[in-house]
């Protein structure tokens, strides 16, 4: 494999790069190149157009999402707001709740089990990323007319995936709820919320700062499954009158996520990590740039240290891999 390296991007300025097929449009392809005074190499158009993507950057929304930040009240239960894998509230008596919900909606409408599966995943790994338990699952539905063909493709593959991922983690869903309408119809909402519970003085936060930290990647093998997840599908519209993206979609393993569960909470019960992160959306390249970009200084990644799947995959599709049960570490010297 010829590696697309800085020294070769600098001396190939006009090797056409897919940057379009990776979801950046022409002026963020420009505005790349114009922060790093050449062409991007493969690995950092990878990184961008994950990083950029509206799922990660919020790139759209984010002037009406800061509002959560700038109009919280001010209150002593709040341990943990915006900005972080999850919320923390004090419930007293020494036990705080840290609870999330976000949506897995593209890719249920993909491929219905996995894309709703890998949802709930994702969601339990943002609280066992706080220093908490998970001990329920919450999944409010939203799926078009009761009686469209395309429903009935869609729910049944969505709720088992659900219930299937979230019994293998012994996971009551106390939440479940399901709602038809036609204006769903195409798009459906598939809501993924997750409720843990922890001391608060057992609270982590995706940051560390210092150098010489190390950082372990841990958990699941990297594969090809869910590569371009975030920069393509989650921001894609279906309509008829273009082709359809369809970037392979996320694989669980609900028995793989268990395992990562009680690592990691006999982890931080030993106080071996200054700092966690969970490997979902846009995989490795989101997980570290979140810590480093939180904590002080920069990071060093070695791809070829990366328990890979695939023995072929490329440095570019290790960064964009969003293969799940995975997390980062910081461990202090």
């Amino acid at each position: 494999m010829t590696l697309d390296t800085v020294k070769h991007a600098a001396t190939t300025p006009d090797l056409e790069l897919p940057w379009a097929e990776l979801g950046l449009k022409e002026d963020e392809y420009a505005r790349i190149r114009e922060i790093l005074g050449r062409r991007p190499t493969g690995a950092e158009l990878a990184m961008y157009s994950v990083m950029w993507s509206e799922h990660c950057s919020y790139k759209s929304s984010k002037v009406h999402l800061k509002q959560f930040g700038e109009k919280a009240p001010d209150n002593d239960a709040l341990l943990v707001g915006i900005g972080e894998n999850a919320g923390v509230v004090d419930v007293g008596q020494g036990y705080a709740v840290t609870f999330k919900v976000e949506s897995h909606n593209h890719p249920s409408y993909i491929e219905p089990y996995q894309g709703a599966a890998t949802g709930v995943g994702g969601i339990v790994r943002d609280i066992l990323a706080m220093g908490a338990r998970p001990v329920a699952v919450v999944d409010p539905l939203r799926f078009g007319a009761a009686d469209h063909p395309d429903t009935k493709r869609v729910l049944p593959g969505v709720v088992a995936g659900i219930g299937g991922y979230g019994n293998c983690l012994g996971l009551p869903n106390i939440g479940g709820e399901v709602v038809f309408d036609a204006c769903y119809q195409g798009n459906p909402l598939v809501n993924a919320g997750c409720i843990g519970v922890m001391k608060p003085e057992d609270i982590h936060l995706a940051k560390a700062s210092g150098a010489g930290n190390k950082v372990i990647l841990y958990g699941a093998r990297t594969g090809g499954d869910g590569i371009g997840g975030v920069s393509v599908l989650a921001s894609e519209t279906f309509d008829d009158s273009k082709p359809a993206k369809r970037p392979a979609v996320q694989v669980g393993d609900p028995f793989q996520e268990k395992l990562l569960i009680e690592c990691t909470l006999e982890i931080f019960g030993e106080k071996l990590v200054a700092g966690i992160q969970d490997l979902g959306g846009a995989g490795l390249s989101c997980a570290t740039s979140e810590l480093a970009s939180a904590g002080s200084g920069g990071m060093r990644v070695e791809l070829d240290s990366v328990p890979l799947r695939d023995s072929s995959l490329s440095p570019e599709e290790i960064l964009m891999s969003e293969s799940q049960e995975r997390m980062c570490a910081i461990v202090e010297p």
